[in-house]
């Protein structure tokens, strides 16, 4: 049986009420909502809050999942309500400093290899500048590798409007980069510029 097969049989379980499988999905996706969380709220105690409420939600909705397919672009939804919930309650938000950034990663990807490098500090302090339109499509699509257009159902917008946001993300937070680095030249050659794509807007989807 494939990962693939069993994520699905195990989301079709937890809809008929197998509280098992939603331990199992739990243990699963927690890292990953865990991930997106924290660097939309840059509070690592915000972020496990609501990584709980997230998935409080998720058990109490499981009715409203219609389709298997769409679990993974249903809990983002949840998650960044929460988050979006939390940012209304609580104007302020405090940064962590990088030392006290927890370093989870799902797959490789290129700003998860920049953060395993010398970077990590300078990384983490420009990503938490970025507004948070900016930041949420970054995770999602670098630190997650969800697809735009699962990316496009969870921020409720087009797959056009997805890609846009995301060079626009890219090419900000290079520009950052090479500013607190070597300059400008850098930008979309080498470092952060050329790790991301940076001023290179994504012509497919995946």
């Amino acid at each position: 049986m494939s990962a693939n097969q069993d994520d699905h049989q195990t989301i079709a379980a937890f809809q008929d009420g197998d509280d098992f499988a939603f331990v199992t999905l739990y243990n699963r996706h927690k890292d990953g909502i865990y991930i997106f969380c924290r660097k939309v709220l840059l509070d690592d105690a915000a972020a496990k809050d609501v990584l709980q409420e997230t998935f409080l939600r998720i058990y109490e909705n499981r009715e409203r999942l219609l389709k298997t397919d769409a679990f993974r672009s249903w809990i983002y939804t949840i998650a960044r309500n929460q988050c979006y919930n939390y940012m209304r309650r609580n104007k302020r938000f405090v940064s962590l400093e990088p030392s006290e950034v927890r370093q989870i990663h799902s797959g490789h990807t290129p700003i998860a290899e920049l953060e395993r490098s010398e970077q990590v500090a300078m990384v983490n302090r420009l990503l938490a500048g970025l507004k948070v339109e900016y930041r949420e499509v970054l995770v999602l699509r670098e630190y997650q590798n969800l697809t735009y257009e699962e990316i496009a159902t969870i921020m409720r917008t087009t797959v056009s409007s997805v890609k846009s946001r995301l060079f626009k993300a890219r090419r900000k937070l290079a520009t950052e980069y090479a500013a607190k680095s070597a300059g400008p030249r850098d930008v979309g050659g080498s470092g952060v510029g050329a790790a991301i794509g940076a001023a290179q807007p994504q012509g497919g989807t995946r």
